[in-house]
């Protein structure tokens, strides 16, 4: 194996373990988001007197964790892109992290966000948070 193997097959690992860090945190988000949920509807269920706000209220951190969430995915597909690069051999700087020349290829945070794996999970949430406080109305909450 000569020194140039031994340096790309280095930097791939570099890539990689930024690739799983990314995809952790994004499931995390996720994993927050749902607790989050599960927290706030909960709530929302015991309270003697309910009110149409509180499960609107958990909206906007699902909200916040979804853009979060789109943005980690746009990551790692921009170090997976920088990964085939470097298994390609058209890297030519050692151990480089730059992503920047795949930016303009990749889709953006938004497009990303409402792909059909992302959007469908925090669109679950934020219906189930509609639906809560539309029974509330129905039965005549504040």
């Amino acid at each position: 194996m000569d020194k140039h193997n031994e340096i790309s097959i280095a930097h791939m690992s570099m890539i990689q373990g930024v690739v799983t860090r990314l995809e952790t945190n994004s499931f995390t988000l996720k994993a927050l988001a749902m607790t989050l949920a599960v927290a706030v509807l909960a709530f929302s269920g015991s309270v003697k007197n309910p009110n149409w706000v509180y499960p609107l209220a958990g909206c906007f951190p699902v909200f916040i964790f979804w853009i979060m969430d789109a943005k980690y995915l746009r990551m790692g597909r921009l170090f997976r892109r920088l990964f085939n690069s470097v298994r390609l051999g058209n890297i030519d700087a050692p151990f480089s992290m730059d992503i920047k020349p795949y930016m303009k290829e990749e889709q953006s945070v938004f497009r990303i966000a409402f792909s059909w794996s992302v959007c469908w999970f925090y669109l679950s949430i934020i219906i189930a948070f509609a639906v809560v406080s539309t029974n509330f109305f129905k039965q005549g909450g504040q």
